[in-house]
């Protein structure tokens, strides 16, 4: 059996990596520049993680110093602390001696050594007991942390590249004064270049907003789509070269998948898998590729369907069918919506929950985060009351910019 050309799990790199030429330069050139410092957002699932953690394997491949530090399962301020020091030992260990040792040494902090079987290198670790010290002595240690790590940088005449992935997490510690916290940190820092990544636009906008810790100090890239026509081109590519004709199928992968690189990659990958006994795909494939993923998903989604009010469901199954204009008298009265305030509610809850986006970007709309809820919603939640789609229905381009579609009345089309 020919091996799938698309991969979707941990880091993608090499020939599974396209694209993003533009913004791996701009990451690369902020890594490599003393004292600059680079904001790089977008929701999840765009590919940034595997683009800045290729941007740092290139400046390294190239002589330059660089690492990641990933902070989206941090617990405590200790633990991104730990995350950072890991991080270094980690990447610069390979070409500098004794760093472990030397970060360790100039921090007030207890810390431990530890060889990691795996890199063979002694990785440095704050005591546990800092885990639950007082918020402020955290800070300090991490404040000692990043101070290290510049001056590491300096005493050896280089400049260290430093990516904080997901650093908007930093907030769930102490709020807008862990932000300014951690401003007050990096702007004194002349040996470290930062790169702050994070995948909750709706946060890092206010962030970065006049009076915010963040306002006017960052340099910014949006991390978005990969252009439609060049990503269609590139999947029919990948499927040509393994051995599956392809033609219109990219374009409809997309054109249901939505614009998250994961996305869109996870339907070709299982298109490919359904297309390659016959040698050809086609667009029907990946429309039952699409329903393929909802229908793996179907425990999760009941599940987390359950748990919601009725008044929340009742705000998903309207937003998978008209999108926007929630609020008028035809959609409130179709779908049982309560008040313009009780929606507004739902839909803030639904965002904080991770499963709507509250897109603000060309004017304020909220979207499903995720492709197969909405094809989850659509296809088993809408026939409760009566309204049956195909899995691949998507609101029309119209309705998601603010201008309430036309509700089906009936199928168009017999479901997926």
């Amino acid at each position: 059996m020919a091996e799938n050309p698309f991969r979707i799990h941990g880091l993608v790199t090499g020939e599974f990596f396209t694209d993003r030429t533009a913004e791996l330069t701009r990451i690369r050139d902020a890594l490599r520049r003393p004292a600059s410092k680079l904001l790089v957002y977008g929701y999840r699932r765009m590919g940034k993680s595997s683009a800045l953690a290729l941007a740092a394997d290139q400046v390294n491949r190239q002589r330059g110093h660089a690492f990641v530090a990933d902070l989206s399962t941090a617990s405590t301020v200790a633990d991104v602390s730990n995350r950072i020091l890991q991080g270094a030992a980690a990447a610069l260990g390979k070409r500098w001696k004794n760093v472990a040792a030397d970060l360790a040494a100039r921090l007030q902090a207890t810390v431990s050594l530890t060889h990691d079987r795996a890199s063979g290198l002694l990785l440095p670790t704050v005591s546990l007991q800092l885990r639950r010290a007082d918020l402020e002595d955290q800070r300090a240690t991490l404040g000692s942390v990043l101070d290290a790590v510049n001056d590491l940088a300096r005493d050896r005449g280089a400049t260290i590249g430093l990516v904080l992935d997901e650093f908007q997490d930093i907030a769930r510690f102490g709020g807008e004064d862990a932000e300014w916290h951690l401003r007050g940190i990096i702007q004194r820092h002349d040996h470290v270049s930062y790169v702050l990544a994070g995948s909750k636009p709706h946060l890092i906008r206010r962030m970065i907003e006049p009076g915010r810790a963040f306002y006017d100090m960052l340099d910014v890239l949006y991390f978005g789509p990969i252009d439609p026509t060049y990503f269609a081109s590139w999947i029919e590519q990948r499927m040509r070269g393994a051995g599956v004709a392809a033609d219109g199928v990219g374009a409809r992968i997309i054109e249901i998948a939505g614009a998250r690189t994961r996305d869109i990659t996870q339907v070709a990958r299982t298109c490919f898998d359904r297309a390659v006994a016959s040698g050809k795909a086609e667009p029907r494939d990946a429309d039952l590729a699409f329903a393929d993923g909802v229908a793996e998903r179907d425990d999760a989604f009941a599940d987390f369907w359950q748990q919601l009010t009725p008044h929340q469901q009742n705000v998903l199954r309207a937003l998978a069918v008209a999108g926007e204009g929630l609020t008028s008298a035809e959609t409130s009265a179709r779908f049982g919506l309560a008040s313009s305030s009780a929606v507004s509610q739902a839909l803030a809850a639904l965002v904080d929950a991770g499963r709507l986006v509250r897109e603000e970007r060309g004017g304020a709309r909220y979207e499903f985060d995720s492709p197969f809820l909405r094809g989850w919603v659509v296809s088993r939640a809408l026939l409760d009351i009566g309204i049956a789609l195909p899995v691949t229905y998507r609101v029309p381009a119209a309705a998601v910019v603010g201008t309430a579609a036309a509700l089906p009345r009936q199928a168009t089309e017999a479901s997926v």
